[in-house]
């Protein structure tokens, strides 16, 4: 008798920590998607558009985060923002996740003061 009440809370806390996880994994995926953007975009030579294609060719290659989109904003602060949704256990939840990624473009001098 008490299996049956103990089970179903045994359980609904077993899925609660997977849905845990699995939000944890589609953030981590977001941020190193984010960070790899910002590496192309602030590089010597990089741009604002290569550095969305690359957060989104990133995030796209882990089926832990779905529908991913990138945005990349700024001059000489670069920031590099990545949305999408991590992996829902309970049908009809929608659980978005969001990391951005920041920093100063890259700049070469000849360390010549005028």
């Amino acid at each position: 008798m008490s299996i049956a009440i103990v089970f179903p809370a045994i359980a609904l806390l077993f899925l609660a920590l997977a849905q845990a996880v699995m939000v944890a994994a589609a953030h981590q995926v977001a941020l190193a998607a984010a960070e790899d953007g910002l590496r192309l975009a602030r590089a010597h030579h990089g741009t604002l558009a290569g550095g969305r294609t690359a957060a989104i060719a990133f995030a796209r290659q882990e089926p832990v985060l779905l529908a991913p989109q990138a945005a990349v904003a700024g001059t000489n602060v670069i920031t590099v923002t990545v949305h999408g949704r991590a992996p829902s256990l309970v049908p009809g939840v929608h659980l978005a996740v969001t990391a951005t990624a920041r920093g100063a473009r890259e700049v070469f001098t000849t360390g010549q003061t005028p």
